[in-house]
């Protein structure tokens, strides 16, 4: 009877144990798989003609050498469509509007309703007033250079609201060469092209607060029950013990 109790208790240890694993390990996959976050990367392709030394030198005509350079440095924003924009880049006109805060910023756009980006460096609002404020004036899309500490990063920009209009991040060398030519009154053409989907899971704090106090609950599930089976079975050893020695003194009586 004793030993069958045990046996009974061993099973629904394990039993236990191997169930509370099981549960915390599908909830962990769970919690898991919803962190996770989806982001594109984008081809900038720019093109503009740069006058070679000499050339505006009396006399002359021509003298432009046609630079193409195309990289993956940009990062579509998280409410942009991912698709492919195509224009001439322009800033804020005021060189105290670049950073295209101010709904009233008024941007170079070209003549003749051809299609333009607005080029805008990062800071003082949020990405989604400096996005809106380009597409209320047709801007085709919107790139917005990284400022400040970690120049060569880029995130994936939220931007809820304004989800009509193609709007990438590219690293702050990549802005201020565009800005440099601009400056020059150099003509820009660019060509945003969708680069490389990306998925990365991640775990969030409180997944991670939800596995340490799971796990801790199992290990005392699993510790409690660790302990009633020992409690148990030195109570049986102890009974047999005394059933030995009892059986012995009757057997000594009784000689």
């Amino acid at each position: 009877m004793a030993m069958s109790l045990i046996q009974a208790c061993r099973s629904l240890a394990l039993s236990t144990w191997l169930l509370s694993f099981c549960f915390v390990h599908l909830l962990c996959l769970d919690f898991t798989v919803a962190e996770k976050e989806e982001w594109y990367t984008a081809f900038v392709n720019i093109t503009y003609a740069e006058p070679e030394p000499g050339a505006a030198v009396a006399g002359g005509g021509g003298g432009a050498e046609l630079h193409t350079e195309k990289t993956e440095c940009g990062r579509y924003g998280e409410h942009s469509p991912k698709q492919d924009a195509r224009g001439e880049v322009v800033m804020a006109s005021s060189a105290h509007d670049r950073l295209a805060c101010d709904p009233n910023t008024k941007f170079a756009a070209p003549a003749h309703g051809k299609h333009w980006i607005a080029l805008i460096p990062k800071g003082n609002c949020t990405y989604r007033d400096k996005i809106r404020n380009a597409f209320l004036q047709n801007a085709s899309a919107v790139v917005i250079f990284n400022v400040g500490s970690n120049t060569n990063e880029t995130i994936t920009m939220p931007h809820a609201g304004v989800e009509d209009i193609v709007a990438i991040m590219i690293p702050e060398p990549k802005g201020k060469e565009i800005v440099s030519l601009l400056e020059r009154n150099i003509t820009v053409t660019m060509y945003i092209t969708i680069g490389t989907r990306n998925l990365q899971k991640y775990v969030s704090r409180t997944s991670v607060v939800f596995v340490s106090i799971s796990f801790i609950v199992l290990m005392i599930i699993s510790l409690a029950w660790l302990v009633f089976y020992y409690i148990q079975r030195f109570r049986y050893a102890n009974a047999r013990d005394r059933n030995q020695v009892s059986s012995s003194l009757r057997k000594s009586i009784a000689l």
